[in-house]
């Protein structure tokens, strides 16, 4: 008998959800276009070699490819937009001066399930700048993102703001074994300052970088910029990321950007994430409805060193939180309502 269910962690979406999905993604485009950000369209299968060049190792384990019949060439179907964008950059130098403002939308496949119950095929609308560095193009990253998930309707939005490195560099400092650095990441992504404690105990390094371990799980919310000042006293490294943070988050403040909550404890990304970090959370979403950051080493393997910046919404857990919020009584605007959103100067 004939097997009509889908393969495991896929799944169909009928009209109405479908429907959401496509207003919610042009909703998103008008704010990105109101910003500059133009859009292209990417095939949805790339050389592996591309694909390898622009995740990290545990990232590839996600990648599902296979040998194309007629060239013998090894394709994987993208499981993250990002390094398709990098390579585009790279290879039209001659279309793409920089700096780069560019948009897409489109799904993304993984071999596997990152969690139970979350789809392996995931919807994305994102932006990137390509060849922008420093705080005026963080700021714009994070003012873009406070701007879209507003424009589209979601109430009780929360922007969480962090750094790739300075966790990074305060176990860096801490100097662990490799067996003590894997406990002290799994530890942080727990929260859990007694194994950090554990960890530090284990650690080479000064009484500094040491005992800085497991206060990085108290560098959360109110107050957690001037904690983490203290806590930097001495490690280099981690003041430098979180002047970064703060010079962003000034500049984008002078624009309008709401309050975000910051996050310096958290060591997260695709391999690819250089400095500053953010995703969005929405009530009535089952994870976060976008997220991104700083990868200013990604272009460089591909052959056009450059900064960049980006983002990316999961359509499908926006929609999740609009259709939420809507039950509750909080009807998402209409696209034509969003179009105010080209008036206003980015």
């Amino acid at each position: 008998m004939l097997d009509l269910s889908l393969p495991a962690g896929l799944r169909d979406l009928l009209p109405d959800h479908s429907a959401h999905l496509a207003e919610l993604s042009g909703r998103l485009h008008d704010v990105f276009s109101s910003f500059g950000y133009r859009r292209v369209f990417l095939p949805t299968l790339e050389r592996l070699e591309v694909v390898e060049r622009g995740l990290s190792p545990a990232a590839l384990a996600g990648v599902l490819k296979f040998v194309e019949p007629g060239s013998g060439e090894v394709v994987a179907i993208r499981p993250d937009i990002t390094p398709q964008i990098a390579r585009l950059y790279a290879t039209r130098a001659d279309a793409l001066p920089s700096p780069a403002r560019l948009c897409y939308d489109g799904p993304v496949l993984r071999a596997r399930e990152a969690r139970a119950g979350r789809p392996r095929e995931v919807y994305q609308a994102g932006v990137e700048l390509l060849g922008a560095g420093g705080p005026r193009a963080d700021a714009e990253a994070l003012l873009l993102l406070a701007r879209s998930l507003e424009t589209v309707g979601l109430s009780g939005t929360v922007i969480e703001v962090g750094h790739a490195r300075f966790a990074a560099e305060v176990l860096a400092a801490a100097r662990l074994g490799p067996a003590a650095l894997a406990v002290a990441h799994e530890a942080l992504a727990r929260k859990d300052a007694d194994g950090l404690a554990a960890a530090a105990r284990r650690a080479r390094g000064p009484a500094g970088a040491r005992e800085a371990m497991p206060l990085l799980v108290s560098l959360y919310g109110e107050g957690a910029l001037t904690r983490a000042r203290a806590l930097a006293k001495g490690l280099p490294g981690a003041a430098s990321a979180l002047r970064e943070v703060e010079s962003a988050l000034r500049l984008a403040r002078r624009r309008g950007l709401p309050e975000v909550t910051v996050d310096l404890g958290e060591v997260r990304g695709l391999g690819y994430y250089t400095g500053i970090v953010f995703a969005g959370y929405a009530p009535g979403a089952g994870s976060a409805v976008a997220a991104g950051g700083r990868y200013d080493g990604l272009l460089a393997r591909f052959g056009r060193p450059d900064p960049a910046i980006g983002f990316a919404v999961d359509l499908e857990f926006a929609t999740q939180a609009l259709e939420r919020q809507a039950g509750r009584g909080r009807r998402p605007p209409r696209r034509a309502a969003s179009r105010a959103g080209r008036r206003a100067s980015p």
